[in-house]
C-alpha cells in the first residue's frame, strides 16, 4: 500500500536523521494513494518506515531503544512512523568502497563494510550520519523476527555479511568484472540515452555497462545498478544520473522482476 501526507509541512515530511521527534510529534492525517495486495509495511517515502500497530507490537520489544514510534492517522488502519534514533559510527572506512564529490565531499556507498566491534549486541536497527535521511540498516535478528511473524511488504539487501572474508571479497570482485566485461563482449546495435529511453517505453529492457532501464508491469520506469553479488538494485529515479546521459545503451532481455525498495 501506498500512502501520501495530507499537510506538506508536518515532521512527517521533515529529515528523519536520527534526532527524536517524540516531543513535538503530533499525529497527522495519511491517506492511501494505491492499495497493494500487502500493507504490513506501507510505502510513503525513501528512508521512512511506516508500520501497521500490529508490526509495532511485535517489534517494539527489539526496537524500543533504538527507535521512536510516531502516530499517525488513517482513515482505517492504525499506522506509525518509524524514527531511527540509533546513529552509528561504524564504518570499516579501509574496506568500504566510498564515492566522493569533486569537492571531497561525502557521496555514497559503493561497497560498505562495517567494523562489527562497534555495534553493540542487541542492536537491531541504526542508521549511519552520512546517510541518515534515506538509509536505514537492520541486522539478521530484525529480517528474522519480520519473516517469524509472516509480515509482507519489506524487501531486505544484504550489504554486509561479518563472515565476507578478504579472499571471498577478491572472489567477488573477479566475477563482478567478469560480469561487466561480458556485457562489453556481447553488445548489439548501440543507441544514445534518448533513443534508448525511447525504446524502455516501448517494452525494451537496456543495459550500459552496471547499470539497466526497464518498465515494470504497471508501465513505471526503473533503474537498476548491478551489484557486487551480481544481483541489481532497481530504483524509481527521480533524476537521471547526469553521467548516464552520455552513455551508450544497447538492448538485452530481461528476466528479473523489479521489487521497490
Amino acid at each position: 500500500m501506498d500512502i501520501n501526507l495530507e499537510n506538506s509541512e508536518h515532521l512527517l515530511n521533515s529529515d528523519f536523521n536520527g534526532s527524536p521527534l517524540k516531543e513535538l510529534w503530533e499525529p497527522v492525517k495519511v491517506v492511501t494513494l494505491k492499495k497493494r495486495v500487502y500493507h504490513d509495511f506501507p510505502d510513503f517515502t525513501l528512508g521512512k518506515l511506516i508500520v501497521t500497530g500490529e508490526v509495532r507490537d511485535a517489534l517494539v520489544s527489539l526496537l524500543q531503544s533504538h527507535v521512536e514510534f510516531l502516530e499517525l492517522l488513517h482513515d482505517s488502519l492504525d499506522l506509525y512512523a518509524v524514527n531511527v534514533v540509533t546513529i552509528l559510527d561504524c564504518v570499516d572506512w579501509k574496506r568500504s568502497d566510498v564515492m566522493y564529490t569533486s569537492r571531497g565531499r561525502f557521496s555514497r556507498f559503493n561497497k560498505i563494510f562495517f567494523d562489527v566491534s562497534k555495534i553493540r549486541n542487541g542492536t537491531a536497527i541504526f542508521k549511519l550520519k552520512e546517510t541518515a535521511s534515506h538509509q536505514i540498516y537492520v541486522t539478521e535478528e530484525f529480517k528474522e523476527l519480520v519473516n517469524q511473524h509472516k509480515f509482507k511488504g519489506l524487501d531486505f539487501t544484504l550489504i554486509f555479511d561479518s563472515e565476507f572474508t578478504q579472499e571471498k571479497e577478491d572472489e567477488q570482485q573477479r566475477l563482478y568484472d567478469a560480469a561487466l566485461e561480458l556485457i562489453e563482449q556481447n553488445k548489439g546495435k548501440e543507441y544514445a540515452y534518448e533513443d534508448a529511453r525511447e525504446l524502455v517505453d516501448q517494452g525494451k529492457t537496456m543495459i550500459s555497462g552496471r547499470w539497466k532501464m526497464k518498465l515494470d508491469d504497471q508501465g513505471q520506469f526503473w533503474l537498476g545498478e548491478l551489484l557486487k553479488d551480481l544481483s541489481y538494485q532497481w530504483m524509481m529515479p527521480t533524476y537521471i544520473p547526469p553521467v548516464l546521459l552520455f552513455e551508450s545503451w544497447h538492448e538485452v532481455k530481461s528476466s528479473e522482476k523489479c521489487h521497490r525498495l
